[in-house]
């Protein structure tokens, strides 16, 4: 029975039966005959195929799945106090975008070194889309993003506000994020709102770079309130909010409670 039903969580949360057979490392064949086995014991559709290979869960898909979620986390609850008899340590990953790391990852630390006798720690730097990409696929138990994302396989939950503002000369090269970072969603939306046609950009891929940039008196960039002392304030737009983003299943109890209690921490 556990293989059907993480087939199932599988399925339902990355939305094609091809993509969930490479989660779970086993031919699209088993995938479909697993569905199968739990579609003939429901007595109900679970999914409906669509056009590209995707599929929608139906109400018994959305139900089971539910089900399949309380079941996950009553197994791994086991499996965790088999592990303390066993004095095994946990890991626990956690990714913070580029601003949320300079801002609120000194809050976490302290959070985090109190358990470091129970738990592996990882923390990794990176932009808000590949964070939630990471949550997704449960490579990461606690994520820290700083744009208004989320899916169907993970919690968001709200922490703080940040501003915004425009640091730098105002006829510097502008120094523009990613594609998937939170501060270049602002930027593009700054640049749309505020009908500005940048002469010259350059694309970095890190917010401490731009910060040593604009502080060396380099060009311009939209940048964290909290990262820059001079600057010139935008509007209330611009006034955004960080986010925690935890996966929905894939988590021991052990694991979510400390993501709850770092999320606590950030939020104070």
């Amino acid at each position: 029975m556990f293989p059907l039903l993480e087939t199932l969580v599988a399925v339902y949360e990355v939305g094609q039966f091809t993509l969930a057979a490479d989660e779970l490392k086993v031919s699209q064949s088993t995938v479909s005959s697993r569905i199968a086995q739990l579609e003939q014991m429901v007595g109900a559709p679970l999914f409906v195929r669509n056009a590209k290979s995707d599929v929608t869960p139906t109400q018994a898909g959305r139900m089971l799945y539910q089900t399949a979620i309380g079941i996950d986390g009553l197994w791994r609850d086991t499996r965790e106090q088999i592990a303390r008899v066993q004095e095994a340590r946990e890991p626990l990953a956690v990714s913070f975008s580029h601003t949320t790391a300079a801002i609120l990852l000194p809050k976490a630390l302290p959070v985090m070194a109190r358990d470091m006798d129970g738990f592996d720690f990882a923390v990794h730097v990176m932009n808000s889309d590949a964070i939630l990409e990471q949550a997704s696929m449960k490579a990461v138990q606690l994520g820290v993003v700083e744009k208004p994302i989320v899916n169907d396989s993970v919690d968001r939950v709200t922490l703080c506000e940040d501003r915004l503002v425009l640091a730098g000369e105002p006829d510097g090269v502008w120094m523009v994020r990613e594609h998937g970072s939170g501060v270049r969603y602002y930027t593009d939306l700054y640049f749309k709102t505020a009908q500005v046609v940048p002469a010259r950009t350059m694309e970095v891929s890190s917010n401490a770079a731009i910060v040593a940039a604009l502080s060396a008196g380099f060009g311009q960039s939209l940048i964290s309130e909290a990262a820059v002392p001079v600057q010139r304030e935008l509007g209330d737009e611009f006034v955004r909010r960080f986010y925690a983003l935890v996966p929905r299943s894939g988590l021991t109890h052990d694991q979510r409670e400390l993501a709850e209690t770092i999320i606590a921490a950030l939020r104070g």
